[in-house]
């Protein structure tokens, strides 16, 4: 017997779709063609195989509007391997699905299914293509957005690496939580007893309270900023008058907790892949970030370990987004840097190069992205005002004393880049030679400036359908990400320590 004939992989074998009742009341998918997952090693098999069984399928169909579960698994033949050493046999049957799963429940009938509404509020509606989509946002409080969420659960462990979907479901902080729903409003017949949304991606988002500094308060508007005088002192902050009930001495004053200093992490995300490659992504993230950069208590809106996929689409909207801005849009690189501050024994004016008279961190601080990404947006950015002819380490041969103003510009641009990059990577890059130090950091260079002219080329693109389309649907070429000298992994993009949920990679 070959055994080989009894092994499957796990992911071609599980089959993904979407369905809601016929007019017959019988469950019609939504796509013509199902699809698979990324991964199953959570839910099924660390090898991601199916040993000991012939022709196995397993049917996960959610009911398109409440994500409500349908399981169906079936297979020709069962060889029994258990009792044989060194062979990992699962029980392909519907109780190893009970942990990812649901329990089976009625369904309301106070509501007719043709009227239901996603819940929360809905904060965006946008057509592209000749679809009509909306956002919705709602607590992890909600009974109705809580039971969405374990429905679909599921789809976290199967589309994004590394995921996990604990703490969502601790009672204590699951008012922290908020889900954000992508539907998509399909054209139905006026006969149609079902509901119209069908998912087309969603995400979620955490916040968490973080210290008050007095930078803290004075971003999230608690405080007075100093006044623009050289001496910078700020007025005396006279603390709001709190009082007492004489009785029982507990105070007056209600504080929300969920109103305190914060940051809002944007964690688990996904568009499901027969959405995928419409830049809905785009339009959910900008949707999330724009709800979320409006609430003054704050701080940051950082993204929990990010995959390089999101990043590519990230940078898009956060460009887009800065390039708004007045205070962004003008920056500019320095021309001219004073000698002492060039010298050998002088740490690299980094901020002064990219600020060029600017106070970037209260730019940054008014745009709540952190740190890594702010920064590297400025880079990519300023790296656009240099002519593209000038952008050529052949150029830069005298460096800051080229007669060429742009020349000059682009020799501080990458000075203020190989800076940032040794920073990061200063342990490994101390232990080399000088000469293999240099060359590792000019090759590094070379890479994340090809990085950006591909971002660089890809707004164009998108810039360019979306003004002749009259949206701003754009595809944007996948770029592969080449990382500066070495692999980091951040569970956190610009956090000491990570939270609730476990670190994973997102796509989009």
């Amino acid at each position: 017997m070959d055994l080989d004939d009894w092994v499957t992989g796990s992911n071609d074998c599980f089959f993904l779709n979407l369905y809601r009742p016929g007019s017959d009341g019988e469950p019609q998918r939504v796509f013509d063609d199902s699809f698979n997952p990324s991964f199953t090693y959570t839910v099924i098999d660390e090898q991601e195989t199916i040993t000991g069984y012939k022709n196995p399928q397993i049917e996960l169909d959610l009911r398109a509007h409440d994500l409500k579960p349908k399981l169906k698994i079936q297979y020709d033949e069962k060889l029994e391997l258990k009792d044989i050493p060194d062979i990992s046999q699962v029980d392909l049957s519907p109780e190893l699905f009970r942990k990812y799963l649901p329990e089976p429940t009625a369904d309301d009938t106070s509501v007719a299914v043709k009227d239901w509404k996603p819940p929360g509020e809905r904060l965006n509606t946008f057509s592209t293509d000749g679809k009509h989509f909306e956002v919705w946002k709602a607590p992890l409080l909600d009974d109705a957005a809580r039971q969405i969420w374990k429905n679909m659960s599921i789809l976290v462990l199967l589309f994004i690496e590394g995921a996990t979907t604990e703490g969502l479901d601790d009672e204590e902080t699951l008012d922290r939580w908020s889900l954000y729903l992508l539907y998509e409003l399909t054209p139905l017949p006026k006969a149609a007893a079902t509901s119209p949304y069908t998912l087309a991606g969603f995400s979620t988002s955490y916040r968490s309270w973080i210290f008050p500094t007095f930078e803290i308060m004075r971003a999230t508007k608690q405080l007075p900023s100093p006044p623009p005088e050289a001496n910078g002192t700020a007025t005396k902050y006279v603390p709001p008058r709190l009082t007492q009930d004489p009785a029982t001495f507990l105070l007056n004053e209600k504080l929300n907790r969920l109103e305190t200093t914060s940051r809002e992490r944007i964690s688990q995300f996904l568009i499901l892949p027969p959405y995928q490659g419409q830049s809905l992504g785009a339009r959910l993230y900008d949707t999330i970030f724009g709800d979320l950069v409006t609430k003054p208590f704050i701080f940051e809106i950082p993204i929990e370990d990010p995959s390089e996929a999101f990043d590519a689409m990230r940078d898009y909207s956060d460009i887009v987004y800065l390039r708004k801005l007045p205070s962004f849009q003008s920056l500019s690189v320095a021309s001219n840097i004073p000698p002492e501050s060039l010298r050998k024994d002088s740490p690299i004016p980094r901020n002064q190069i990219l600020g060029n008279g600017v106070d970037l961190e209260k730019l940054r601080h008014e745009t709540k992205i952190v740190s890594r990404q702010f920064y590297r947006m400025v880079e990519l950015h300023l790296l656009s005002t240099i002519p593209s002819s000038n952008r050529n380490r052949a150029r830069i041969t005298r460096k800051a004393k080229s007669s060429n103003e742009n020349d000059r510009k682009y020799y501080f641009w990458r000075l203020a880049l190989k800076h940032r990059i040794y920073g990061q990577n200063a342990d490994a890059l101390d232990q080399m030679e000088v000469s293999e130090k240099v060359e590792k950091l000019e090759t590094a260079v070379d890479n994340q400036q090809e990085e950006y002219e591909e971002r660089l080329e890809g707004i164009e693109k998108r810039a360019t359908l979306a003004a002749d389309q009259g949206s701003s649907n754009a595809a944007g070429a996948k770029s592969k990400r080449k990382r500066a000298i070495i692999d980091e992994e951040d569970d956190w993009e610009d956090m000491e320590t990570a939270s609730v949920a476990s670190s994973k990679r997102a796509r989009a």
